[in-house]
């Protein structure tokens, strides 16, 4: 019995938009899309990126004589989408809209809306596939133009965010069990505060940042505190958390001479084992949540800021904290613009309540980058003006032991 002539050539067809996009204008990605829906009798094909704040989806590029404006993430198909990262289709007008998410690995860019006249499950399918060529499609656009980059943006950006935004690696990222998350608030103003992530070996490394002060200043000081991070911890060798915080520490304290610090955590967990270590730099120690209940804290001392252990001399401890996860743990790391958020009587959002939360989220089983988003959602409703100071946060949640692979070496 033949097979469907259309299945037969999905792939075929992903491999020549895939093709098309090489030598087509990065500003022309849903051009280029629209071309490969229409050989299948699709059409309509709209592109929406979720801004920096991550409250809305704005269009990227829709049909000629649609004027779509932003939709937002809660109470729209649009955002159901986003957020649950399954695909709908929906009756609208003379046809059907299929709507997918446009993802990139774990990372979530947007959403993709694609007319059919008639519903037909294997177009369907390949409208799924057609937002996966989407994503990254515009990750790879948007290293040859400021279009994409431009398109997400609600509002103007401080100098200070675009410092801060473009030293960042993808807001999420999962491998095997392992699933990590970062969001920054706020968004379009966010000076001082950073974090970073990355998967050497078995070995995911983590850390935040929130360097003294606002403005220009603090976010050039963060910017230096991460690419001292990342250099030493791309030096090789066996370092573990300890040993790339006093790297930063050094190169602060030669940059400041002790006018200025960083606080700072570092954590590596083990995404084979579940073990988690982690150090902290004059930073809030993590909170750490497991079957919906956050644990109690360890009551490790913090050392100095960084910049300023140099400076004491050297000689002050940075101690090392282990922790082995269960499956289902999760781990929040973040600043102090979480806790200190203030309603009109001046009362703080306040880790107990930070705590509930979590514990909350973890009962409904909200995915990190989700319950991130909800997170910020809370603590700028708590909060009766803009933020004071920076809310920055990453989570990490360990699933199970992911498949061991050989360790890379470092050195």
């Amino acid at each position: 019995m033949g097979t469907d002539p259309v299945e037969d050539r999905l792939h075929e067809r992903i491999g020549r938009l895939l093709r098309l996009a090489q030598h087509a204008d990065p500003q022309s990605v849903v051009d280029t899309l629209s071309l490969t829906a229409a050989e299948l009798d699709c059409s309509d094909v709209a592109l929406y990126l979720v801004d920096y704040q991550h409250t809305t989806l704005r269009p990227a590029s829709t049909a000629r004589g649609r004027d779509d404006g932003p939709l937002r993430l809660d109470g729209t198909v649009a955002g159901r989408v986003f957020a649950s990262g399954q695909p709908l289709c929906v009756a609208a007008g003379d046809g059907w809209d299929v709507w997918v998410p446009v993802t990139e690995g774990a990372q979530r860019a947007g959403v993709l809306r694609v007319r059919m006249a008639e519903r037909d499950d294997v177009r369907e399918a390949f409208i799924v596939e057609l937002g996966l060529a989407a994503g990254h499609l515009v990750v790879s656009a948007g290293a040859y133009t400021d279009h994409w980059a431009t398109v997400r943006r609600g509002r103007e950006m401080s100098l200070p965010a675009e410092i801060q935004w473009s030293i960042l690696p993808p807001l999420t990222f999962a491998v095997g069990g392992t699933t990590v998350a970062g969001l920054l608030e706020p968004a379009y103003d966010v000076a001082g505060d950073c974090f970073d992530y990355s998967l050497n070996g078995n070995d995911l490394d983590i850390v935040v940042f929130d360097a003294m002060g606002h403005g220009l200043a603090s976010s050039v000081l963060a910017s230096l505190a991460m690419s001292a991070y990342r250099h030493r911890r791309r030096k090789g060798g066996h370092d573990d958390p300890r040993s790339l915080l006093r790297a930063v520490d050094e190169v602060v304290a030669d940059y400041a001479h002790g006018d200025a610090f960083v606080t700072g955590i570092a954590a590596r967990l083990d995404i084979v084992t579940g073990a988690l270590v982690w150090t902290s730099a004059g930073h809030h120690e993590p909170l750490h949540v497991r079957s919906g209940h956050t644990l109690a804290p360890t009551d490790a001392e913090p050392a100095p800021p960084l910049g300023l252990l140099a400076w004491a001399g050297g000689d002050q401890d940075l101690g090392l904290t282990r922790v082995d996860l269960e499956p289902g743990d999760g781990v929040l790391l973040y600043t102090d613009g979480v806790t200190e958020a203030r309603d009109a009587t001046g009362e703080e959002f306040g880790e107990e309540r930070l705590r509930d939360f979590l514990e909350r989220s973890t009962a409904s089983l909200l995915d990190p980058a989700e319950t991130l988003r909800h997170l910020i959602r809370s603590v700028t409703e708590h909060n009766v003006v803009p933020l004071r100071d920076d809310a920055t946060t990453a989570y990490v949640r360990w699933d199970g032991a992911a498949p061991a692979r050989r360790s890379q070496p470092r050195s």
